[in-house]
């Protein structure tokens, strides 16, 4: 019986691969290493939406696709999913502002103005996490003109008071890396992330690693962890 060595056997294996089977495999290593090709080219703004369903992106009740297109039609193809997650993340524009979806919020750092500015801040950041995450008790107590601003809060059965910067009407920053670090005591399941958009609003969801790799995986966004 012939003896081969593994080098010579493997030249053998490799070379009766059909095309076929070597590009299946090129393309399961891609994968593995977190490459991935399923994005597709130039969608349209349909095929965008269906994408973002597929990833759970449902819409609320009282919402419905003409809430998205308030943009021109050409915007989506211009910032294809860019402009369709940011805009997911946003209210209708009519009483009662029912958010589009819960799984994300596009968040205006410009937005502390008076009493009840912090409390929205912590409605949003539960809502987001659709059920894994509650503030309960939540309060707080803002005065621009005094330059003094705090937010108390039950969560996880233990009670947090924490004061926080005034700089006129923008929020304190810190206060969305304490809120992570919460998060990272409990061990949720989730994890807050963010997406820049090049101005002065955020979009932040609620993602576990798998639900992120696979919103990233199909439309190409850079959504990072928050820390």
């Amino acid at each position: 019986i012939a003896k081969f060595s593994q080098q010579t056997i493997y030249k053998h294996v490799v070379s009766n691969l059909t095309n076929e089977m070597k590009k299946l495999i090129f393309m399961g290593i891609l994968s593995l290493f977190g490459f991935n090709n399923s994005i597709p080219k130039n969608p349209t703004f349909e095929q965008q939406l269906e994408i973002f369903k597929e990833l759970g992106f449902e819409l609320n009740n009282g919402t419905n696709k003409s809430d998205i297109e308030r943009w021109e039609k050409q915007e989506f193809l211009d910032e294809p999913f860019t402009l369709m997650y940011i805009t997911l993340g946003q209210t209708i524009e009519r009483e009662p502002w029912t958010p589009l979806t819960n799984k994300c919020w596009d968040f205006d750092t410009e937005a502390i103005e008076d009493h009840g500015s912090y409390i929205e801040i912590f409605e949003n950041l539960e809502r987001i996490t659709r059920g894994e995450l509650k503030f309960e008790n939540v309060k707080d107590y803002v005065d621009i003109e005094e330059g003094k601003a705090w937010v108390s809060f039950t969560f996880s059965g233990k009670d947090y008071k924490w004061n926080l910067e005034v700089d006129d009407d923008w929020v304190d920053t810190d206060l969305f890396s304490k809120v992570v670090e919460l998060t990272e005591k409990i061990k949720s399941k989730g994890r807050y992330t963010y997406f820049d958009t090049g101005g002065q609003n955020a979009v932040i969801g609620f993602e576990t690693e798998k639900s992120l790799k696979e919103i990233k995986s199909k439309t190409g966004l850079k959504i990072e962890w928050f820390e």
